[in-house]
């Protein structure tokens, strides 16, 4: 087997516990890469099932992939681990079930290295459990051309890890994802980042494929529905640096933040088959915010994701 290339352009760091069923498809992804100097550090978190022995099949075929066994202790300190053994200018954060566009890495490099940004966007294409591609709203449309943190703020435009490839050493300078969050904890981790710097939003193709999973960190661990504090929140509002930038109006922000939290639960138990609950939680809801009713915005982004078939 090839030796690893001493100095890769990116780093890609997939935390995973009991991935077996999808894991496979996801590092062939990142075999498919049209740009080929890249490490992949797989942090096996704790699994039980095939996952450690499917890494390693990987692991003997290609130099770029390496295997370690994460802290089990969630996924942040997973990722924190893989963010401490980065050897690359470059950073992406890959979930075990999603998968990459085969230019991916070639086009994260091109915008990174034509900007002075902190990180590049991309497009979020939703995909099934089985691979289907899903309805939804361009996730880029989002992002204003001014005051992205304040977007950010009210609204998670990233969706996931996968769609934001960072500057490692941005990375590191924000001291990594928070460990003592169990939700919400990469949003979090993405405002900090923000704080440093805009990221550049690329035009073009959707770059990652989010597998939406019913078992998955997108439903099992949102907040409580009916819950008035939300960790993940909390730690923002009382962030000096964001105080410092926002002032009174960061409560504001953060408001916006929680209904909209609130409402992505309510679709959730929606498209994964609880109606009933969706129904009692959006009647509650709107007690709960009434002001949600004020969102015009908000209400037409809900009702859009409520169908997500292609």
């Amino acid at each position: 087997m090839d030796q690893p290339d001493p100095y890769p352009d990116f780093s890609i760091i997939i935390p995973a516990r009991n991935m077996e069923r999808f894991i496979a498809e996801t590092l062939d992804s990142v075999c498919r890469q049209s740009a080929p100097s890249f490490e992949v550090i797989c942090l096996d978190d704790g699994s039980t099932d095939s996952t450690r022995e499917i890494i390693e099949g990987f692991v003997r075929r290609d130099a770029r992939f390496s295997v370690r066994s994460g802290p089990a202790k969630g996924v942040s300190a997973a990722r924190n681990l893989g963010l401490s053994l980065a050897q690359a200018p470059l950073v992406l954060f890959l979930d075990a079930d999603d998968l990459l566009h085969p230019d991916a890495l070639r086009l994260y490099s091109q915008a990174l290295s034509s900007s002075g940004a902190v990180a590049a966007l991309s497009g979020v294409q939703r995909i099934s459990i089985q691979g289907d591609e899903m309805r939804g709203t361009d996730n880029r449309l989002l992002v204003p051309e001014q005051d992205q943190l304040a977007a950010l703020l009210r609204k998670n435009f990233v969706v996931n890890g996968g769609a934001l490839a960072l500057r490692t050493d941005v990375a590191r300078q924000v001291g990594g994802y928070d460990t003592s969050l169990t939700n919400g904890e990469d949003w979090e981790f993405w405002c900090r980042a923000a704080l440093i710097g805009p990221f550049h939003v690329m035009e073009g193709p959707a770059l990652l494929y989010y597998r939406q999973v019913a078992s998955g960190a997108n439903f099992k661990t949102r907040a409580p529905a009916f819950a008035r504090r939300v960790a993940s929140i909390e730690k923002v509002a009382a962030n000096p640096a964001m105080q410092q930038r926002f002032g009174p109006k960061l409560r504001r922000l953060l408001r916006a933040r929680q209904i909209d939290v609130f409402w992505s639960g309510v679709r959730n138990q929606y498209q994964y088959g609880r109606k009933p609950r969706a129904l009692f939680e959006g009647v509650c809801g709107m007690f709960m915010y009434p002001d949600s009713v004020l969102r015009p915005k908000l209400i037409w982004r809900f009702m859009r994701s409520l169908d997500r078939r292609a």
